[in-house]
């Protein structure tokens, strides 16, 4: 059942009339109606925090009712729930009404084919005209301000559609639920989504570097303002509504048809650059392709984040071969050799822009391409991480995670093989080798007129942050690792993080900087974090984790090149930052990771005061499951791996009463201990669900007493007889005897042997 605004607001009056109420008491009563006739219960969806219906107030006589988003039912989130004759609802019926019509303007620009018409822009004889002949007594004149007057209104509403639509729906709008459900129910996404035909997808006959007409332009400009439409419609955030989260999920699963067409878009906007002068907005204020091309890779992103079958469709997308091959050549682009649409266009992208960053200056055209290069990045990291973590029910739609019966398979690892089979590591760690060195020439230097440049520097080390991550993601198995290690990411990466900690005071936290270092410093923990989440994962080779964490130095033919330990500046990169849980979590993990099967690794990070930052940061953020776990693992591994260590240099020492192995033991517990280890480990980690397997095997290897307990359903539910020692059972672990019939080897039993001479001896009879 659907209701409509009208038929609620024909209730209420009527309410109010036959049963002669004030109001607020209509209101009410149509609420509680409506919520019983949809199977909700009035009370329930009334009450919100102990508050029933709170009420705005505009003009002090207290009639002014709504309900909070909380507290709608979802099959009423589309409708205004106060009074009509209210201003509030006034306004309200009205923003909404207003919101449909610009639906429908939109709609009706759409063909039944499918075919967008636009209005045409003024021509630009009838436009010189009338601005050459103003004033005077003409026909013509005449026709030619009409004729613009029209085209310019006409072009105005329907770009005012567009940012209205952007305005009532973009996700830093509380009041976007009723605005979103409207848009789903009208599928007003596909109208949408034939608009980004404006511009048609050329053959490789129409390439030309002709100039731009006035109608190329403004059909840039509407598809640059849908574009921006789209992204407010798909981006959701994590402050958002739960319903307006789920809703937009479920729109991006319709939009999934969609992504071939805009691969072929971002493609055919890159490698035609006639239309604008590349660099920006054009000195007459127009748009540029470089402009629409930034926005398009913004809305790929909104598109594919959180949904695993758009990330397959876009990366598995198609473009005509014809059009690659003659575009490449009129163009001079370097492309690379797959069928993979989406693979393609990045690479393109990525290999053709990076010539002209311009690394050591800073001006609008290098901008826009640090810009472009960034958000390229940021759609290769999305496109390789998992993220899809939607229910079963709510994560099917067309091409969706429906698929496989309604769990979503990830492709991340099949999509960064896709980039590395066509070399996507050499061009990322080009770029990184670039931007860092310019970085470490100009951080902190002064320009000619004395004014160091914040807003470059900012912005390069964006980009060197987006280009570390999406090295990280692309970094899964010891194939790539190895790639990435030849084409010299170790320098680079640990020269990344070395300049995200460089301060003038070693000692201090970021919140205990000068004010002026404090703000160099934040501006620096978002390279921090894609530095160590590269090393992190550079760390799954034994021998490469080693040189990271100790140095190394190679003779390559008597040309000594060398890495240098990337330990310290991890330690004070932790030390720096240490509210910041993406850095704790990158660093911990990185420390767990360098410790497993390498005892001098896990004693350099205790030499170094490892454990004082592990422990730190798992004390500050408690609820951060992530940290816990690796913070966890970190003090596993680090003590584990020592203690085996331990075991197998002095078996023979320990037997004929020699106690200095013991002696090592006790100092390791002891340095965790005094730091307060095992309280940490229990009732920190040890209470979440993600690190609890971590805090036990830590706790069980330092040498505390420990057991994994488990809960029936039934014992939860009587809460109170938790403590009760006859509720709580010890988690039974694997290898343990499970039932006692069970016999682990296997001895002849008279009992089968009677069993089947009974069975034949009834079968006889």
């Amino acid at each position: 059942m659907t209701i409509s605004q009208e038929l609620f607001d024909e209730t209420i009056l009527e309410n109010e009339e036959c049963f002669d109420l004030p109001p607020l008491e209509a209101l009410r009563e149509t609420i509680d109606q409506f919520c019983q006739q949809l199977g909700h219960s009035p009370r329930q969806q009334q009450v919100v925090n102990g508050c029933d219906l709170p009420t705005i107030d505009d003009d002090g006589d207290n009639d002014d009712v709504v309900m909070t988003l909380q507290s709608i039912p979802g099959d009423m989130a589309h409708l205004t729930l106060t009074h009509p004759s209210t201003p509030h609802g006034q306004l309200e019926r009205e923003n909404r009404m207003n919101f449909r019509n610009w639906l429908s303007l939109l709609d009706d620009c759409v063909g039944v084919d499918g075919v967008v018409t636009l209005p045409s822009p003024p021509s630009p004889t009838l436009t010189s005209l009338a601005a050459d002949t103003v004033g005077a007594d003409s026909e013509d004149v005449t026709i030619a301000n009409n004729t613009t007057a029209q085209m310019t209104a006409s072009n105005d509403k329907i770009a005012e559609a567009l940012a209205q639509l952007a305005t009532k729906l973009q996700s830093n709008n509380h009041d976007a639920l009723p605005y979103l459900i409207i848009f789903q129910q009208s599928s007003s996404i596909y109208t949408l989504m034939s608009f980004l035909t404006t511009i048609v997808q050329p053959t490789a006959n129409t390439i030309n570097e002709s100039a731009p007409t006035k109608e190329e332009v403004y059909k840039l400009e509407i598809l640059r303002q849908t574009a921006n439409t789209l992204i407010s419609i798909l981006s959701s955030s994590s402050k958002e509504n739960v319903k307006c989260t789920a809703l937009r999920g479920e729109i991006r699963d319709l939009f999934i048809v969609g992504l071939n067409r805009l691969v072929g878009l971002l493609f055919r906007l890159f490698v035609t650059t006639s239309v604008g002068d590349g660099d920006g907005d054009n000195g007459d204020g127009a748009v540029s392709p470089k402009n629409v091309v930034l926005d398009l890779l913004k809305l790929s992103i909104s598109a594919v984040r959180g949904c695993e079958g758009g990330k397959v469709a876009f990366v598995q997308s198609t473009i005509d071969d014809s059009f690659v091959k003659v575009a490449a050549k009129n163009n001079n682009l370097t492309l690379c050799n797959t069928k993979r649409g989406g693979v393609q266009v990045l690479f393109t992208i990525l290999s053709n822009t990076a010539l002209e960053v311009g690394y050591n200056g800073f001006d609008e055209k290098s901008a826009m391409n640090m810009m472009i290069i960034e958000a390229t990045c940021q759609l290769l990291t999305t496109l390789c991480r998992y993220d899809d973590f939607r229910t079963p029910s709510t994560a099917g739609g067309a091409g969706g995670a429906a698929a496989a019966g309604g769990v979503s398979t990830s492709s991340a690892h099949d999509h960064a093989m896709e980039f590395h089979r066509v070399g996507v590591e050499s061009l990322l760690v080009k770029v990184a080798d670039g931007i860092l060195n310019d970085l470490l020439l100009v951080d902190g230097e002064d320009t000619d007129d004395g004014v160091v440049n914040d807003e470059g520097l900012a912005k390069k080390e964006l980009l060197a942050a987006a280009v570390l991550t999406a090295l990280r993601v692309l970094a899964v198995n010891d194939e790539i690792i190895q790639t990435m290690v030849a084409l010299g990411v170790l320098p680079i990466v640990t020269k990344a993080l070395r300049l995200s900690v460089t301060t003038n005071n070693t000692n201090t936290a970021i919140d205990e900087e000068e004010s002026s270092t404090r703000s160099n410093l934040l501006r620096k923990h978002r390279l921090a974090a894609g530095s160590l989440g590269l090393i992190r994962n550079l760390c799954g080779n034994d021998e490469i984790k080693t040189n990271l964490c100790l140095g190394s130095s190679t003779d390559h033919q008597h040309s000594i090149s060398s890495t240098p330990s990337a330990l310290p500046h991890l330690l004070r990169a932790m030390q720096l930052y240490p509210t910041i849980s993406p850095i704790q979590e990158h660093a911990c993990g990185t420390l767990a990771a360098m410790a497993l099967r390498r005892p001098s690794n896990a004693r350099a990070i205790i030499d170094e005061g490892g454990p004082r930052l592990i422990l730190t940061a798992m004390k500050r953020h408690e609820e951060n499951v992530s940290v816990q776990r690796q913070g966890a693992l970190a003090v596993r591994n680090i003590v584990s791996r020592l203690m085996r260590d331990l075991d197998g240099s002095s078996g023979d020492n320990v037997a004929s009463g020699n106690t200095t192995v013991e002696d090592a033991r006790s100092a390791i517990r002891d340095r965790f201990g005094e730091l307060g280890v095992e309280d940490v480990l229990r009732n920190i980690a040890g209470r979440h669900q993600g690190s609890v397997d971590e805090a036990y095997a830590a706790l069980r290897d330092l040498g505390y007493s420990v057991t994994l307990t488990k809960f029936s359903a039934e014992d939860l539910e009587r809460g109170s007889n938790i403590s009760n020692s006859n509720v709580v059972g010890r988690t039974m672990m694997f290898g343990e005897k499970h039932n006692s019939n069970f016999r682990p080897v296997y001895e002849q039993s008279t009992g089968l042997d009677n069993a089947v001479d009974e069975a034949v001896s009834n079968f006889g009879a």
